[in-house]
């Protein structure tokens, strides 16, 4: 598949994701638990691929164990209740239309950075609605995430505060995307090394440019390209 089939297809999808703006979340209308229902969902998707970390952050709900209550909990009995509900297998949409049965990996670390930010932020009387509040711009949100969410980097943060409908112009800069970089502009570069903020909002400075020749805001072609670039690799188009 050719650089010019691709961004044909990022165009089309494009379309597609603006039919669907309607949807998007409005974070001021989140209540904190929700807000951390996608905080939870975006530490685990650096983990493992985003079905499971959707249905690892929804074995949790529903098992009351993302609330706005550490105070009233120790960090290590949300730890262990944590680690608890994930024992049991999740069930998990396959990509073509079935499900399965998983267990998410990694349940220890994953519990361990959830149980952290609980206490670090609610044990703290602060909010993470509080936070985006505070911020002037996506930007800053972004820096004080990564200060108070265990696991948040640029592209965890990123993803957040795209998905609660925080500003539309970051980038989540995930090996997908990473990949298409690489095809349209020539860059090799390795998603463990845009830990660094500094580096990552260099290159999603290039993209921003990018997503200005599509004509559409940086969020909306980043997901176009994250749709796109993932089922061609899927259907080995690539």
């Amino acid at each position: 598949m050719t650089v010019d089939i691709i961004n044909q297809t990022i165009r089309e999808m494009c379309l597609e994701v603006k039919t669907q703006a309607s949807a998007t979340q409005n974070w001021e209308l989140l209540a904190e638990e929700q807000l951390l229902y996608e905080a939870a969902i975006c530490i685990f998707g650096s983990q493992m691929v985003f079905e499971m970390a959707v249905a690892t952050a929804d074995r949790l709900r529903e098992r009351k164990l993302l609330q706005a209550d550490a105070p009233e909990r120790s960090m290590k009995a949300i730890e262990r209740e944590i680690v608890e509900a994930l024992a049991d297998p999740l069930l998990v949409p396959a990509h073509d239309g079935a499900q399965r049965w998983a267990r998410p990996r990694f349940k220890n670390r994953l519990a361990s950075l959830l149980a952290k930010t609980i206490v670090g932020i609610y044990g703290q009387s602060q909010t993470i609605r509080g936070f985006l509040a505070d911020a002037r711009d996506a930007r800053e949100a972004r820096e004080i995430l990564m200060l108070h969410v265990c696991g948040f980097g640029p592209k965890q943060a990123s993803l957040f505060l795209r998905r609660v409908g925080y500003g539309s112009n970051l980038a989540v800069l995930d090996v997908h995307v990473l990949d298409y970089l690489q095809l349209a502009r020539g860059l090799s570069l390795s998603a463990s090394k845009l830990g660094r903020l500094s580096l990552y909002e260099e290159i999603e400075s290039t993209f921003q440019e990018i997503a200005a020749e599509f004509g559409y805001s940086t969020g909306r072609v980043d997901l176009a390209t994250w749709l796109t670039m993932r089922v061609a690799k899927r259907e080995a188009f690539l």
